[in-house]
This record gives C-alpha cells, sequence and structure tokens, in this order.
C-alpha cells in the first residue's frame, strides 16, 4: 500500500510541475511572451548556423630544405604539405550560394597555424546562387622549427541575411 502512495505522490508533484509551466505561461504578459519567443527562435536559428558551418582541419608540416614544397591534396581538409622555410603554399576552397537569398559569409581561423595563415576574404555577402573562391595562404618563417607541425581550424558559417 506504501508503494501505491509513493507513485501516486510522485505523479501528483508532476502534474503540478507541468500544470505551474502552464499557469505560470498564462500569467505572463504579451510583451513577455513576445520575448520568450523571439529569444527563442535567436537561439534556434544561431543552433542552425553553428551546426551548418563548415569546418576544415588546417595543417602544415615543417621539412628542412631550401625551397622545398611537399603537396597533399585533398578535399577534405586544407593540407599545406610540407614547407622548408621561405616558402608559401596556397589552397583555394570555391562557396556556392544554392538559396534565393544573399548569405553573409564569416570566416575564423583557430590553433597555431592561425599565425601562419591568411585568408583573403574573411567577411562578405554572397549574392544568391553565385559562387566565390578564397584564397587560403600558409607563409613558413624563417623562426619555425624544422620537423613541427602546426594544426588548426578553419570554420565557415553562411548566415542567411533575408534579403536585407
Amino acid at each position: 500500500m506504501e508503494n501505491i502512495e509513493e507513485v501516486s505522490q510522485e505523479q501528483n508533484q508532476n502534474i503540478k510541475a507541468k500544470s505551474g509551466f502552464r499557469q505560470s505561461w498564462r500569467e505572463m504578459s504579451l510583451l513577455q511572451k513576445g520575448v520568450t519567443i523571439a529569444l527563442t527562435i535567436i537561439v534556434l536559428f544561431l543552433f542552425y548556423v553553428v551546426l551548418d558551418a563548415n569546418k576544415y582541419r588546417a595543417t602544415v608540416h615543417v621539412i628542412e630544405g631550401q625551397g622545398a614544397v611537399g603537396v597533399n591534396p585533398t578535399d577534405q581538409a586544407l593540407d599545406f604539405g610540407d614547407l622548408s622555410l621561405g616558402t608559401t603554399a596556397v589552397r583555394k576552397v570555391t562557396i556556392e550560394n544554392g538559396t534565393a537569398m544573399p548569405m553573409y559569409i564569416a570566416m575564423f581561423k583557430i590553433g597555431k597555424i592561425s599565425e601562419l595563415m591568411k585568408i583573403d576574404n574573411n567577411f562578405f555577402k554572397l549574392p544568391p546562387r553565385d559562387t566565390a573562391e578564397i584564397e587560403y595562404t600558409v607563409f613558413m618563417p624563417a623562426s619555425a622549427v624544422v620537423d613541427s607541425t602546426y594544426n588548426g581550424r578553419v570554420y565557415l558559417f553562411k548566415v542567411p541575411t533575408f534579403g536585407l
């Protein structure tokens, strides 16, 4: 009999908790409801933008020698291969906007490679049904340590502008 009473009390608490939310929603003013809904939409939109971001692994390896470059072609990462001191490598990524609205493109680089990498166009607006090519350039300075690897990531965010 005690078990039935315990279960019954637990169910009552669950019902009260659910009805408490309904009651507090009913007690909110129209402005409070509007702000709550607007904030929820903004959070969901930001979640979508972050989830939809293209994430590229970036890496370069320092080798000995003068003017030596070893290329490692891949379309899954920004792999600059092997570079000797004082050399440069360039990778290109093509971005396509297949939607009917303009997109704002924003790119951020993190990690140790970000000190060596230059992105030719970090922030720009991409018109509807258009493409853009972005160049990523890595210069290996004379101060780099031979046989070390510089890694990082590039995040490419595509934010719909809704015609703004």
